[in-house]
């Protein structure tokens, strides 16, 4: 137990660890890219350079201080700056007019009478009496020229909202795909404990959806091998029982007989037994060989009409005397495993040989992609509620079979286990004749 609660917590440690790396990451991503945009012509994004920004914000000011210095002309240069002075919140000094400065700052300082200096953050104004004023260095609010303790701030508050708008989109997004998950993990661990009959139910993402059938499917085919392999085994059982009674009783009728004729008929009948024996196991051990196979189909192009009537006539020897049997089929070629289907019309023509009256009809048909057989005849027919269980192997509705009349039978089996590889399914219906009507669709191998 504790194992099991371990898994989910580890999980959730990943998950918050894979987390703060996400967020890190898209910190570092998220500056980059800023400083990238910043660094595009404006051109380009469609935004005034701040270089522009910034100097034109200043104008006002620049005309402000000329038309102060203007009004106090009877005034030294020196004194009025002294007097404007408190009003801002920067610097303000008189320079020489030849007072070194970048060419850039110079070239519009000329065709502008005012320069702005961004790398030093100040702007220039020429007075034209041979001074320059510098108002600056001026106090910027720009993240990108932020110093570290600032720009850290900056990529946690980011992370930080990030990570809100993460969570609450994850939440939304995968709470029902986290239920879904768990719900499949339920199924699944109760499937391998041993409970058949668990399945996945109200899963509804899209995501799981096909794995949640899937689970479904295996479930309840799995449930569908045990159950069968169960009554496999039991009436295979039941099936070995006659022949070891048999045999018992004439071991123990051997130690007692003293004519030679009946000793002989006894050990020959127990000799019958082990045959009987031998014959069921190899037959059983076949059936489970193939039902575990995956049968790799030999397809062949053949003519249905003349193929049915070569089948047909293979069976004329087995007919009962005076037994009719017509075999119709479409004027159509088809790709078919010759061999598997040959088995199912012989399986199906000799079992209706050994329970109709008198007849039995043979009809193929190629429908779109499928080819349909049906065996019909005038027998006794087959109960509403046996329809699915003369399907199973050793299965008969005559309980009198002898060691003379033979079967097991698996006849029906064969022929619903190689349907079955054929992606086709095989059942039976009330024929037209009266009796059974034995139906195989297979798919074809045409496309």
């Amino acid at each position: 137990m504790s194992q099991l609660l371990a898994k989910p917590l580890f999980f959730n440690r990943r998950i918050v660890f894979y987390l703060v790396i996400l967020l890190l990451l898209q910190s570092i991503i998220a500056y980059g890219a800023l400083l990238v945009f910043d660094s595009l012509p404006s051109s380009l994004t469609d935004m005034p350079d701040d270089h522009v920004v910034f100097r034109e914000s200043q104008r006002g000011t620049v005309n402000l201080i000329r038309m102060q210095i203007k009004e106090h002309k009877d005034r030294s240069l020196q004194e009025v700056v002294n007097e404007l002075q408190p009003y801002f919140g920067y610097p303000i000094e008189v320079l020489p007019i030849n007072t070194p400065l970048p060419d850039t700052v110079l070239n519009e300082l000329k065709k502008l009478g005012f320069s702005y200096d961004g790398d030093n953050e100040v702007v220039y104004i020429d007075l034209k009496d041979g001074n320059l004023l510098q108002l600056g260095p001026i106090v910027m609010r720009d993240i990108l020229a932020s110093n570290t303790m600032s720009l850290t701030i900056f990529l946690v508050i980011w992370a930080l909202f990030s990570a809100i708008v993460f969570f609450i989109l994850i939440y939304m997004a995968f709470s029902a795909v986290w239920k879904d998950l768990v719900n499949i993990r339920q199924t699944a661990e109760q499937l391998g404990q041993g409970n058949l009959k668990a399945r996945t139910e109200n899963v509804k993402g899209w995501l799981f959806k096909p794995l949640a059938n899937v689970l479904n499917n295996m479930g309840t085919h799995i449930e569908h091998l045990v159950g069968t392999n169960q009554t496999i085994s039991h009436a295979m059982a039941h099936e070995l029982r006659t022949p070891l009674a048999r045999m018992r009783f004439e071991l123990s009728m051997l130690e007692d007989s003293t004519d030679e004729k009946e000793r002989f008929a006894l050990q020959k009948g127990m000799s019958d037994d082990i045959n009987e024996l031998e014959t069921l196991i190899n037959a059983s051990l076949n059936y489970f060989k193939m039902q575990q196979s995956n049968i790799e189909l030999n397809f062949t192009r053949v003519s249905l009409k003349q193929w049915s009537e070569k089948v047909c006539q293979s069976l004329t020897l087995f007919k009962p005397k005076g037994f009719e049997l017509t075999c119709n089929s479409q004027e159509a070629y088809a790709m078919i495993d010759t061999n598997l289907v040959e088995t199912i019309v012989k399986n199906l023509l000799l079992n209706a040989f050994k329970y109709a009256a008198h007849k039995a009809v043979l009809n193929i048909t190629k429908q779109e992609n499928r080819i349909i057989l049906e065996i019909d005849d005038d027998g006794a027919g087959i109960p509403f509620d046996a329809r699915e269980k003369i399907f199973m192997p050793f299965a008969r509705l005559d309980t009198s079979r002898t060691r003379t009349t033979g079967g097991y039978g698996l006849g029906l089996a064969y022929v619903k286990l190689m349907a079955e590889f054929h992606n086709g399914k095989a059942f039976v219906v009330t024929s037209p004749l009266g009796g059974a009507r034995f139906v195989v669709s297979l798919k074809s191998g045409d496309e």
